[in-house]
């Protein structure tokens, strides 16, 4: 069965669909160029940019590898089939969607005969290169950013770009979480990790495993919906198709006799800890829309904001990451800071020891009220259900000089580096503004 071959005649819209990601409305006024993206894997190009140096030895082999039309998880799946290892034992720096052609960088435990072993492993549509060495495994982060090279068919207005460039240089680039981060196809990641904060686990539970979704394939659909109304395990198992590794493994451990708090338990670290900045993150695109809302650009930084400060990082422009509050004593400083491009409004991320300050404080209790949450809810009873909270650019980092655009009557393409942590698609809809679902693609 394949994933997206059958569609629901009722496929909602994009706003839809981003406002269930807490994404609403644009921060440019000018009318996109239309269009369609991701038609094609080599129409959408990415490649990692590492922040370690790599060595001529060590523990760790590094390897590069280009791939079309592969996602992370599922490449080192079957990498580590093929290398007869754990998944867990496979370090990366970041993770890539699967529609793509995506450079990006594996660490490997080096074993007798590892290097043999890697060169004579052969996986469709990847191609593996030892790019050398490190003394510790790759980790999630160990990115300046990734280099894009976008190509957008079916345009209607390309004139337009010039104009809407010109618009964020002004008013900033909304830096939303991009929809990829609230799951594939159904997006309910965010869901899933707001029941988890609520300590609802059964919920969560049946929530990540059967809720059904109009953009979902239609036969998968209608075995969630069986199962979302039935809730029985033996069903899944026979009816999911395997693809839905993660569903399927947790179903098992329910037949093993597991609770669904058990279960959810055993899933990898990195899919737990998703689940939390999945619902941050929709938190976050929320107040994100409030401000563009209220304000109408990102540039205004008032005392009681947070600012983040640009630093200069293997030739790239990037954030410091060290996130200060405006006050007076230091108001002058940011103002000519952010005046002079080094200076970005940050809006937090929500944890429990995040201290609601200023407008953004007030905004987000707001929120948080009709979410029915509060920041204590955040310091769960398990580490990868917890979060401190922290803060995080409102706008992306972009450096214009990077920027290269070409412009023809049907199509336009462009070459631009982002930060590591920031979508091109949050950039790309507001050159677009189109209603074309790039997701829902084959």
């Amino acid at each position: 069965m394949e994933r997206d071959k059958k569609r629901s005649p009722s496929m909602p819209s994009l706003e839809m669909i981003e406002g269930k990601a807490g994404i609403h409305g644009y921060i440019s006024r000018t009318e996109g160029v239309g269009g369609r993206i991701k038609e094609s894997e080599d129409d959408f190009f990415v490649e990692e940019i590492l922040d370690v140096d790599l060595k001529e030895s060590g523990k760790y082999i590094v390897i590069k590898v280009t791939k079309r039309n592969w996602d992370t998880m599922n490449f080192v799946r079957i990498l580590s089939n093929a290398l007869h290892m754990s998944r867990k034992a496979i370090g990366y720096a970041g993770t890539k969607d699967k529609r793509a052609l995506t450079v990006q960088y594996l660490s490997i435990p080096l074993r007798d005969g590892m290097d043999e072993r890697i060169k004579s492993v052969k996986i469709k549509d990847a191609e593996i290169e030892i790019a050398g060495y490190l003394q510790r495994r790759l980790k999630l982060g160990d990115l300046v950013g990734n280099r894009f090279r976008v190509a957008i068919a079916s345009v209607s207005k390309p004139g337009n770009l010039p104009e809407i460039v010109e618009e964020l240089k002004e008013r900033g680039i909304p830096n939303f979480f991009g929809i990829q981060r609230f799951g594939t196809l159904r997006f309910i990641t965010h869901e899933v990790g707001k029941l988890i904060i609520l300590r609802k686990y059964k919920e969560a539970f049946w929530t990540y495993v059967a809720k059904p979704s109009e953009t979902e394939d239609e036969d998968v659909r209608r075995v969630r919906e069986s199962l979302w109304n039935e809730r029985d395990p033996k069903t899944g198992l026979r009816e999911l198709p395997k693809y839905l590794v993660y569903e399927r493994s947790l179903l098992q451990k329910l037949r093993e006799g597991k609770s669904e708090l058990e279960a959810l338990l055993s899933l990898p670290k990195n899919l737990k800890m998703m689940f939390i900045h999945a619902y941050q993150s929709y938190l976050f695109n929320m107040l994100l829309s409030k401000r563009i809302e209220e304000f109408g650009s990102l540039k205004i930084i008032e005392k009681g904001d947070f600012a983040d400060f640009l630093i200069r990082k293997r030739g790239y422009m990037v954030s410091s990451e060290e996130f200060v509050e405006v006050k007076e004593t230091n108001f002058g400083r940011v103002r000519f800071l952010s005046e002079n491009g080094y200076a970005f409004l940050a809006l937090p991320l929500p944890g429990y020891r995040a201290e609601l300050k200023g407008w953004a404080g007030e905004k987000l209790q707001e929120i948080l009220e009709n979410e029915e949450i509060e920041l204590e809810d955040f310091n769960g009873e398990y580490p990868e259900f917890s979060s401190k909270g922290s803060y995080r650019s409102a706008e992306i980092p972009f450096d214009f000089s990077m920027l290269e655009m070409y412009l023809r009557e049907n199509d336009v393409s462009m070459e631009f580096f982002l930060p590591k942590g920031c979508f091109a698609t949050s950039f790309l809809r507001e050159v677009m503004k189109s209603d074309y679902a790039y997701f829902l693609q084959k």
